[in-house]
């Protein structure tokens, strides 16, 4: 099975996002997660079979084009070669914690994958899903304790992250193009 639908489905995704996460974003960080992540997503839609997932980590850069990377390479080889959901999510955290020096209650993507994950091998993606959207929403509470949102004023406290935002539309589209 080609990925090929899943990258084209969250470049749409993105595309209609990016104002809103860029927003997010502004608010605790630089203001362009949605920019940046749109971006390698083009990269990424437009690349071959394989190969999209390190296609976006290039064109999008950084640290955050690393660490979601992560995660799409793990989907990618999941929607192509039927690779565990689960242990390739589960891999991908492992990664973005230790490279992101990251815990659950740091206020960042993790925030939303990890309990993802929890769910995603006891109840499925609809329960990942589920547990995604509880974790990013539980973000707003947080005050960052990594990343540039750490410096602003009570760390953010009273915005979403907008990494925990976008691991939930990652796993959102994935259902769409699972289904």
């Amino acid at each position: 099975m080609s990925a090929e639908p899943f990258f084209l489905a969250l470049k749409k995704r993105f595309a209609v996002e990016v104002d809103q996460l860029n927003a997010l974003d502004a608010a605790i960080g630089d203001g362009d997660h949605g920019a940046t992540m749109l971006r390698g997503l083009t990269k990424a839609q437009m690349a071959a079979d394989g190969a999209r997932a390190k296609a976006f980590m290039r064109a999008s850069g950084g640290a955050s084009g690393t660490l979601f990377g992560l995660i799409l390479l793990e989907i990618e080889a999941h929607l192509e070669t039927g690779a565990t959901l689960h242990e390739g999510l589960t891999r991908a955290c492992a990664r973005i914690c230790d490279l992101g020096e990251v815990a659950v209650g740091d206020k960042s993507m993790v925030d939303a994958l990890s309990p993802a994950i929890d769910a995603l091998g006891s109840g499925g993606l609809e329960a990942a899903i589920a547990a995604a959207e509880v974790g990013r929403d539980g973000t707003k509470d947080l005050s960052a304790r990594r990343g540039r949102a750490q410096y602003v004023e009570n760390g953010g406290r009273g915005h979403l992250d907008p990494g925990a935002v976008s691991v939930v539309h990652f796993l959102e589209v994935l259902r769409e193009v699972a289904a």
